[in-house]
């Protein structure tokens, strides 16, 4: 058993016999009754400074004022338990110590976790009201409003997770959470290979392209389908020469480059265009990543094809085909579709689209290449496209000839 693991397990075992979350509904009163100050969350290297110390002090001093009954032993456990009860993410926070863990989703109370693509079912951890508590509690840290009036949000944790919930009236069967987790290790495009992602002739292909910074990359797919994942894998390709900024709204990516420029905005729009405009004409790098177009971004990111600066990005989509729509889309408000598609069908010169469906076989969800799609041009009206590779039955076709183009 693993020690995350075996960490939760023990933690499972002491709410057995403690009631933990009513103690830190005790504990957190005691608190506000003597105005202890509960530390917020802050971007910083993990370590505990001495404002987490002292409420950790804190903590311990309610839980015997309180008369809690808790044997000696136990105490610095479970006083840490309730630190990370009250700052952090509750009965779900033991979840994200998990190193497989990918996805935790609470509906109404009930939570289900995805490991490795396969989701398993939890049980009621708690009351809906214990869950509204917690989502309103999240976006205070946050500094964000979530009530009546504004009942959705979506913020980053301190550890690059992504919390989104949504509460009553707006949902109807109570409190929905999703927080999805980033895998911490860094995966190469070989590490793909064995995981059944992709073939040999695919990473050799990618490993090229991204060595030669002459070709702009679009990865494409569903919520989940490893779109940041492949993103990453596909860094670790770019020559040591490469000056790389990094633009994104969540700590997401994961550069596999000694150095770079990283700007992370807050999710609006106006932001993120200001960021990709400043890093593309101010810090001058060679290569910008866009940890994800999803909005008005689109427009700063498909003027960038037309600067000579290679870009790539993510984007959702059912098909490559559909992720070049899906960028006209998000951009139309702005540019014409007569002006921006040559700017697509020349500037553009992949789209990778991945995929994540139900393997009944299997018992879990799996995650592989569909097709890799080349741009390469516009004419009449009509983008030039030739897709290179695709998923057929288990494996893929061979590559397109010709493809020494995209590589160079």
């Amino acid at each position: 058993m693993s020690e995350s693991r075996s960490s939760q397990t023990r933690i499972q075992e002491l709410e057995r016999v403690h009631n933990l979350n009513h103690y830190a509904t005790l504990v957190q009163d005691w608190c506000v009754d003597r105005e202890v100050p509960v530390p917020t969350w802050r971007s910083s290297d993990g370590h505990e400074d001495e404002q987490d110390f002292a409420f950790r002090a804190n903590v311990l001093r309610a839980v015997r004022e309180l008369q809690l009954p808790v044997a000696e032993a136990d105490l610095q456990e479970i006083a840490r338990e309730l630190v990370k009860r009250i700052i952090g993410l509750g009965v779900l926070h033991p979840f994200l110590e998990e190193e497989d863990l990918e996805e935790i989703i609470v509906r109404n109370g009930y939570v289900t976790v995805e490991r490795m693509g396969e989701l398993k079912p939890i049980g009621q951890l708690g009351e809906d009201a214990y869950f509204y508590r917690l989502a309103r509690r999240i976006a205070d840290m946050s500094g964000r409003g979530l009530g009546a009036a504004d009942p959705m949000i979506k913020v980053g944790l301190p550890d690059g997770s992504r919390f989104a919930a949504t509460i009553p009236p707006l949902s109807r069967e109570g409190t929905a959470i999703n927080i999805r987790r980033f895998a911490r290790k860094k995966l190469r495009l070989e590490d793909l290979v064995q995981k059944g992602s992709a073939d040999e002739e695919t990473i050799d292909f990618l490993a090229k392209v991204a060595n030669s910074m002459k070709v702009s990359v679009v990865f494409s797919g569903r919520p989940g389908a490893g779109k940041t994942t492949w993103l990453n894998a596909f860094s670790q390709h770019l020559p040591e020469r490469a000056q790389v900024s990094v633009v994104e709204t969540f700590e997401e990516l994961q550069p596999q480059v000694e150095h770079f420029h990283h700007l992370v905005v807050e999710e609006e729009t106006g932001q993120m265009s200001d960021a990709i405009n400043t890093a593309i004409l101010r810090m001058r790098p060679d290569v910008v990543m866009i940890g994800e177009v999803v909005s008005g971004e689109a427009v700063e990111y498909i003027l960038a094809l037309n600067l000579g600066i290679v870009s790539h990005t993510t984007t959702h989509s059912q098909s490559a085909r559909m992720a070049l729509f899906r960028l006209e889309n998000l951009a139309r408000k702005d540019i014409a579709i007569e002006e921006m598609r040559p700017v697509i069908g020349h500037g553009l010169g992949l789209v990778v689209h991945l995929n994540k469906d139900y393997d009944a076989k299997r018992g879990h969800y799996v995650r592989f290449l569909q097709e890799i799609l080349a741009v390469d041009g516009y004419d009449n009206g009509q983008y030039v496209l030739h897709t290179l590779k695709q998923r057929k039955g288990d494996g893929w076709t061979p590559l397109m000839e010709g493809i020494e183009r995209w590589q160079a």
